[in-house]
């Protein structure tokens, strides 16, 4: 079950950049969710300003080296962007067609406590290590943040290039959430605007917001969701 989620999504999680004159600055992660091109991913990582680029991600199963001299870049827009609840939607900005499971994106509400789930992200992309992690974590609550947001925290200690990456429910292999870091009460419902992040210390718990709210985004669009 696992190895088939990480076949189903590996392909469509790719790193998010910043272009900056010649060089390019790891952000985090995003993951295809229209045909289209449009991704998902978190707002707090993405700056108001500057050039952003998506990386395609390699489906293989083959090693691969940690670190790539050359990648392939996408330049993409921000086409809607919801800072209360930290979701955004990218779009690539040249016209391409990409193949998607038929359905792949669930619901948070259905998750319950115990319930196993999936991450996927450049974990140490920061570090200039751009390869695609895949780790497994239970569901530890359900919890509604100060500004009433849906966030579904679990077990694993996710890393700053995890962020914007798919949450995935091993048992029907749907995407419950969007990946927004290491939990900390007192950060949980701050708006973010610049990039920055406070981690919690001393905690192995992550969080993750409720991928309905990047459906939302999505049908403000005039996408349809898988």
């Amino acid at each position: 079950m696992l190895q088939t989620i990480c076949l189903k999504f590996s392909g469509g999680c790719m790193m998010v950049m910043r272009q900056q004159g010649d060089a390019v600055h790891f952000l985090g992660t995003a993951f295809l969710v229209h045909e289209a091109g449009y991704l998902l991913t978190v707002a707090h990582t993405l700056p108001r300003e500057g050039k952003l680029l998506v990386v395609p991600g390699d489906p293989g199963a083959d090693f691969t080296p940690v670190s790539q001299k050359r990648v392939t870049t996408l330049p993409v827009s921000i086409v809607q962007r919801d800072p209360d609840r930290d979701v955004a939607l990218l779009r690539i900005d040249q016209p391409m067609e990409m193949r998607l499971p038929d359905h792949f994106l669930g619901t948070a509400e259905n998750m319950c406590l115990g319930g196993s789930v999936m991450t996927m992200g450049y974990s140490f992309g920061h570090q200039t290590l751009h390869t695609l992690v895949a780790m497994g974590a239970v569901v530890s609550a359900k919890v509604l943040s100060n500004n009433q947001s849906r966030l579904l925290l679990f077990d694993t200690m996710v890393h700053d290039g995890d962020r914007g990456g798919p949450l995935i429910s091993v048992a029907d292999g749907l995407v419950v959430g969007i990946i927004n870091g290491r939990f900390d009460p007192l950060e949980a419902s701050r708006e973010y605007t610049d990039g920055s992040k406070t981690v919690a210390a001393n905690t192995n718990i992550s969080y993750a917001i409720a991928v309905e709210y990047g459906i939302e985004l999505m049908e403000k669009e005039g996408l349809k969701a898988h």
